[in-house]
């Protein structure tokens, strides 16, 4: 065999070695895959790690200032957090604006409490960790890293009125409040 035609040959068998790896690695999330372990960075600098918050259900919402989709969402994540923050959920906002600074004023403007990542570090996600392809695109990640429900654009069972429901299907109950019920 010429040269050339054994490095061609050497060249496909490599990437008929690969194409399994090459495979996992454009997979769009999906439930019941773990989410390998990631760093982020938040708009003011500090760095967090996705098992930062091990033993909690986290939210991640994957949204940008030009998404209509995704800001009309926000109402609908605010109540998911004052509802279910006491069933161990916490909302991580994955913001993809490229300036940053229209991020920080919608979530200033919009009383917006929880975790933002900065794009950079969003970047790094979607294209290394969860392939995200669609925006608005939210993902419940378990207490043990797991996927257990996916959103990709406007679609349920975690974009509009099926959030809630969903949350509260998929949560452990919550724990009564201790409130004292003397004088009554």
């Amino acid at each position: 065999m010429s040269g050339r035609r054994t490095l061609v040959l050497a060249a496909l068998c490599g990437a008929l070695a690969l194409a399994p790896c090459l495979a996992a690695a454009t997979k769009q999330p999906r439930r019941g895959d773990q989410v390998a372990d990631f760093a982020f960075t938040d708009f003011a600098g500090a760095q967090h790690h996705l098992s930062d918050f091990s033993g909690k259900y986290v939210l991640l919402d994957f949204w940008a200032t030009w998404c209509q989709p995704c800001l009309k969402e926000t109402p609908g994540l605010k109540q998911a957090r004052e509802r279910f923050q006491s069933r161990r959920l916490v909302i991580i906002g994955m913001n993809s604006d490229k300036k940053q600074e229209n991020a920080q004023r919608f979530v200033r403007e919009n009383n917006i409490p929880w975790l933002q990542s900065s794009a950079a570090s969003t970047k790094q996600v979607l294209h290394r960790v969860l392939k995200v392809k669609w925006y608005p695109t939210l993902i419940l990640v378990g207490p043990q890293g797991k996927i257990l429900a996916v959103s990709e654009g406007e679609k349920p069972p975690l974009y509009g009125p099926s959030l809630l429901k969903t949350l509260d299907q998929m949560l452990p109950p919550g724990r009564p409040c201790k409130h004292s019920r003397e004088g009554k």
